[in-house]
């Protein structure tokens, strides 16, 4: 079994595991609870009340000095000092075209990692001295660990989530695998996807290569509850048998040794690719290296859910503003030359 047996035991650990989270002297983990609460209804109602006590008390201990953590959370918090957690809204959304687009406040105030660096490959050597999955101090944010066709998977949750139940998912953490796809890690990736959709509708899992959006050089993927599909899985593309071209150049495999054929040839060329894993589908999308093109700033840091037609953006302006045209002509910029 991979987390749970079915999404109601699925949606009771992801609540129960975030309320054990919470501690009086974890910022961290304030921090990471309160952003994922702001996914659904359901979610913000099973932790309101934890959230509100665990606030009260990190505040007495931050006005006595008393409240010890990293400078990114520090700076995160001081920003929440002022407002009322009930005035941080839900995830919006919106759609525009062919689009959809999400406001979720809280990525505004994720620290910018790697995702905004430049590559000149995407193959690096692991560095243990940088941040990866081993790390002790992410003990606390684990969902599950486990093994899953004799890999070992640690499931962690993600700080500022973007996707519905957003997870981390580390295969064979223990290895200190770099973020290169490999022909193992990729069809256990493309099982999962599929086993775990029968046991949990809508589960699926996007994965960035590194110039492609990934943070971390640890090898993971990205899990994710979704029951609608996304915009590139709509019939009327090209890729999957249509007469529209999508803004960006997409493969759609329905057999995992085909899908490997291509990611590997990719990785043999050096290019930068962004996978969605979707029940046996695996949409394939080659881009442009991050930071070799200039983006629109709703756009920056664009990984999987970007290339698969969903925008985050994290202010209400851009949100009520932005048009289907700009998505196209943002996702087009993001295209490989022919």
């Amino acid at each position: 079994m991979f987390i749970a047996k079915n999404s109601d035991q699925f949606k009771r650990l992801f609540v129960d595991k975030l309320k054990t989270m919470l501690s009086d002297d974890e910022l961290g983990a304030f921090i990471l609870v309160l952003a994922n609460s702001r996914q659904n209804a359901f979610l913000k109602a099973e932790l309101a009340d934890a959230l509100q006590k665990n606030f009260v008390a990190l505040k007495g201990r931050y006005a006595t000095g008393a409240l010890e953590a990293t400078g990114d959370d520090i700076d995160v918090f001081r920003q929440l000092l002022d407002i009322e957690l009930d005035g941080i809204p839900l995830w919006q959304t919106k759609t525009t075209g062919e689009w959809e687009v999400v406001l979720n406040d809280m990525r505004q105030l994720r620290p910018a990692r790697a995702s905004s660096q430049r590559f000149k490959s995407i193959s690096q050597h692991f560095d243990e001295t940088k941040f990866h999955f081993n790390k002790p101090f992410l003990k606390p944010e684990m969902l599950w660990q486990g093994d899953y066709e004799g890999a070992a998977i640690s499931v962690l949750y993600n700080k500022f989530p973007f996707s519905g139940y957003h997870l981390l998912i580390a295969v064979s953490p223990e290895k200190n695998q770099p973020q290169l796809m490999t022909e193992q890690n990729h069809q256990l990736i493309s099982s999962l996807a599929v086993n775990v959709a029968k046991l949990v509708p809508g589960f699926g899992i996007g994965f960035n290569s590194l110039a492609a959006g990934a943070s971390v050089n640890h090898f993971h993927a990205q899990g994710f509850v979704r029951q609608l599909p996304f915009p590139i899985e709509a019939g009327h593309w090209s890729h999957n048998g249509g007469t529209q071209q999508y803004p960006l150049a997409v493969r759609h495999f329905t057999n995992s040794v085909k899908s490997w054929r291509y990611v590997k040839r990719l990785i043999e060329e050096d290019v930068a690719f962004n996978c969605v894993y979707r029940q046996e589908s695996c949409y394939v999308v080659t881009r442009n290296y991050q930071g070799s093109v200039s983006l629109p700033g709703w756009l920056n840091g664009a990984g999987w859910l970007d290339v698969a037609g969903v925008m985050t953006v994290s202010d209400m302006d851009t949100f009520e503003s932005l048009a289907a045209d700009e998505i196209e002509d943002g996702l087009a910029c993001l295209k490989r030359p022919s």
